[in-house]
C-alpha cells in the first residue's frame, strides 16, 4: 500500500504540488497566528528582569472628577498599603500618587498622565533609563519611551505640563505602563515637588498604585485570588494583576492581529478542503480503471481509501512542517512590522506541542474531510462498472437546460446550461471557495470607504503627529485585510481553475460529438463557460451578503456602518463572473483546439 501511494504521488506531481501549496498556505497562516502574540513576550521578560518587576501590582482609582472625601480616601490608600505586609511579600515599591493633566510634548498637545515618584531608585518596577537621566528631586520630567520616539523628544528637550515647562532629563521604560501609543494617554514621570506643583495649577489626582514582589513568583496568580474581591467603597476601582496577566496584555495589538490572522487560517483551511475535495473526486474518476482491478484481485474499498489517505497525510505531515517553520520564521518579522507596543526586538516564542498539534490537527482534518467520502464512494462501485469505464458520467437532467430552449436561448448557452449542475458536490464546493473570496472583496472594499469617511471626518486642527500614528494604524489594517484577500482570491482562483480543467476533462467526448455534428469550436467554449458560471453565480449570491454579514459583525461599534454605494455592489456582481469566464474559458479554448478523433475513439 506504501510503495502505491508513494508511485501515485510520483505519477502526479502537479496535483502534489497543488495540494501541498494549499494546504501550506493553511498551515503557515495558523502557525503564524498562534506563534505572533507571544513573539514580545521575550522582549517583555527582560525589561521586566532588568527592572525587577512586580509580581503582582495592586491600584486604585476614582473619579477626578467626582473625588471622594478625604477620609475615605485615606481609609482605601491605608488599605492597598497594607498589602505590602501580606504574607509572601518579600519587597514593595509606592504607594505613587497618579495625576492626570494636559501638556504639550513634541509640539502636540494632549492628555497627559503624570505618576509621582521619588529620586531615589525604587526597589520594585524601577523604570529603565534608555536615554539621559533619573529625576533628582528637581523641576524637569522623564518621558516614556515609545512617548519619547513617536513624539521626536529627547533629553535636553523642554515640554510644558499644566502651564509649567519643564525640561526633559531622561527617557524610560517599565512593563508597568504599555507603550505609547498603543497605549494612550501619554506619561510622564515627575519628582514630587513637580506633582504637587503641577497639581496645583489643575492636575488632578485619579489613582494610586501600587508593586509588590514576592518570595515565590508563582504565588502571583494565589495571592490575586485570595485579594481580588476586596470592596473599597462604590467611589473607587480597585484591580489587582499578575505578571503574567500583565505580561500577556502589554500587546493588545499583536492579539488583534493574531485573531485576524487565525480567522484568514481558517477560511484559508475551508478554501483548501474544497480545493482538495475536487483534487480527489477528480483523482477517483481518473483512476477508476485502477480501482477496478485493485479490487479485482481482493482489495477492499477501506485499502482503496487507505491508499488515498497515505498519499494526502504525507502532504499534510509536510504542510505541517512547513508551517511551524513559516510561524518561527515569520513571527518575529511581522510582529515588528505590525506592534508599537514591543518592548524590543521580537522573538519567536519556543515551539510547543500545544501549537504543533493544532498545526497539524488542522492540516489533517483538512485531508480527512477532503479524502474520505470522494474515496469511499468511488471504491464502493461495482468491480464490473470499474473495469469497464473510465469515469462516471454525469446521470442528471436539467431543468435549466428546458428552460432555456423554450426561451429561445442560443443553442451554446442551452448545452451550457444541460451541464451546468451535473457536478452538484463539484459546483457547490467551487462555489464555496470562491464567495469567500467575493467576501473578502467586500470587507476590503468596505473598509476603504470606511477609511475614506473616517480621515473625511477629522478635525482640521488635527495634530501631524496624530494624523500620523492614525495613518500607520490604518496602512496595517488595509494590509493585513488585502493581504488576506489576495490569499483567498488566489487559492480560489486555482480552485476554479482545477473544477474547470477537470470538467473540460469530463466533458471532451461530449464536446467532441458536438463539433462532429457541426458545433463550432467557439460554441463549445461558449457552452463549457456558461456551464461553468453556476457556481460563479452562486458564490456571487452569497459572497457579497456574507462580505456584508462579516464585516458589520467584526466591525461592531469600532467601524463606521458599512456605506457602499450600489453601483459597487453591482460592479462586484459583473466583475467577478466576467473574471471567472475568463479564467475557465483557457481549459476551455485547449479542450477546443484537440483533434476529434482521439476523443471519441473507444478504449
Amino acid at each position: 500500500m506504501t510503495r502505491l501511494a508513494w508511485r501515485n504521488l510520483r505519477h502526479r506531481p502537479g496535483q502534489a504540488a497543488l495540494l501541498l501549496l494549499a494546504l501550506c498556505l493553511a498551515t503557515s497562516t495558523l502557525s503564524v497566528a498562534l506563534a505572533v502574540r507571544g513573539a514580545g513576550d521575550n522582549a517583555w521578560e527582560r525589561v521586566w528582569h532588568a527592572t525587577n518587576g512586580a509580581h503582582v501590582s495592586a491600584f486604585l482609582a476614582y473619579d477626578p472628577d467626582d473625588p471622594p472625601a478625604e477620609a475615605e480616601l485615606a481609609r482605601a490608600r491605608a488599605d492597598l498599603v497594607a498589602l505590602a505586609t501580606a504574607p509572601g511579600v518579600v519587597a514593595t515599591s509606592g504607594p505613587w500618587t497618579e495625576l492626570v493633566t494636559t501638556g504639550e510634548i513634541g509640539g502636540d498637545t494632549r492628555e497627559v498622565e503624570v505618576l509621582v515618584r521619588r529620586s531615589e531608585p525604587a526597589a520594585v518596577g524601577q523604570p529603565l533609563l534608555t536615554a539621559g537621566q533619573w529625576l533628582d528631586g528637581g523641576d524637569g520630567v522623564v518621558l516614556e519611551d515609545g512617548l519619547a520616539s513617536t513624539m521626536k523628544v529627547r533629553p535636553g528637550d523642554t515640554v510644558t505640563i499644566a502651564g509649567h515647562r519643564l525640561p526633559v532629563r531622561g527617557v524610560a521604560t517599565s512593563v508597568a505602563i504599555g507603550r505609547f501609543p498603543m497605549y494612550q494617554p501619554a506619561r510622564i514621570w515627575v519628582s514630587e515637588s513637580v506633582g504637587g506643583r503641577v497639581q496645583a495649577t489643575g492636575a488632578r489626582s485619579f489613582a494610586s498604585s501600587i508593586e509588590l514582589r514576592l518570595a515565590h513568583q508563582g504565588d502571583a496568580a494565589a495571592f490575586v485570588a485570595a485579594r481580588g474581591g476586596a470592596e473599597l467603597g462604590p467611589s473607587f476601582y480597585v484591580g489587582l494583576s499578575t505578571w503574567e496577566q500583565r505580561r500577556d496584555a502589554s500587546h493588545d495589538d499583536m492579539t488583534a492581529f493574531a485573531v485576524a490572522m487565525l480567522s484568514i487560517g481558517i477560511l484559508l483551511a475551508g478554501l483548501t478542503i474544497a480545493t482538495a475535495a475536487v483534487l480527489v473526486a477528480g483523482r477517483m474518476a481518473s483512476q477508476i480503471r485502477q480501482v477496478g482491478t485493485l479490487k479485482a484481485v481482493g482489495v477492499t474499498p477501506g485499502q482503496v481509501t487507505a491508499v488515498l489517505l497515505a498519499e494526502y497525510l504525507a502532504l499534510a505531515g509536510i504542510a505541517a512542517a512547513v508551517g511551524i517553520a513559516a510561524g518561527q520564521a515569520l513571527s518575529p518579522a511581522l510582529a515588528g512590522d505590525f506592534s508599537r507596543s514591543l518592548y524590543g526586538a521580537p522573538q519567536a516564542p519556543p515551539v510547543t506541542w500545544t501549537r504543533a498539534a493544532a498545526v497539524a490537527g488542522i492540516a489533517i482534518a483538512v485531508v480527512l474531510l477532503a479524502t474520505v467520502r470522494p474515496a469511499l464512494r468511488g471504491a464502493r462501485h461495482s468491480t464490473l462498472r470499474s473495469l469497464t469505464t473510465t469515469a462516471r458520467p454525469p446521470r442528471r437532467a436539467s431543468r435549466l437546460a428546458q428552460w432555456g430552449s423554450r426561451a429561445g436561448l442560443p443553442l451554446p448557452v442551452v448545452l451550457g446550461l444541460r451541464s451546468a449542475l451535473r457536478r452538484p458536490g463539484r459546483a457547490v464546493a467551487n462555489a464555496a471557495g470562491l464567495s469567500l473570496g467575493v467576501a473578502m472583496v467586500m470587507i476590503g472594499l468596505a473598509l476603504d470607504k470606511g477609511i475614506q469617511d473616517f480621515l473625511a471626518e477629522q478635525a482640521p486642527d488635527t495634530s501631524a503627529v496624530s494624523r500620523e500614528i492614525t495613518a500607520r494604524a490604518i496602512d496595517q489594517l488595509v494590509t493585513l485585510v488585502y493581504a488576506g484577500a489576495g490569499l483567498l482570491i488566489a487559492l480560489a482562483a486555482v480552485n476554479a481553475v482545477v473544477v474547470a480543467v477537470f470538467a473540460a476533462r469530463d466533458s471532451a467526448r461530449n464536446h467532441a460529438i458536438l463539433r462532429t455534428v457541426g458545433a463550432t469550436p467557439r460554441q463549445t467554449v461558449v457552452a463549457f463557460v456558461v456551464a461553468q458560471l453556476g457556481g460563479c453565480l452562486l458564490a456571487c449570491a452569497a459572497g457579497i451578503p456574507l462580505g456584508v454579514l462579516l464585516f458589520t459583525l467584526v466591525g461592531g461599534e469600532d467601524l463606521t456602518p458599512i456605506n457602499l454605494p450600489a453601483t459597487t455592489y453591482a460592479a462586484v456582481a459583473v466583475v467577478v463572473p466576467l473574471a471567472y469566464a475568463a479564467i475557465v474559458a483557457v481549459p476551455a479554448r485547449l479542450l477546443s483546439r484537440r483533434p476529434v478523433t482521439p476523443l471519441l475513439a473507444y478504449e
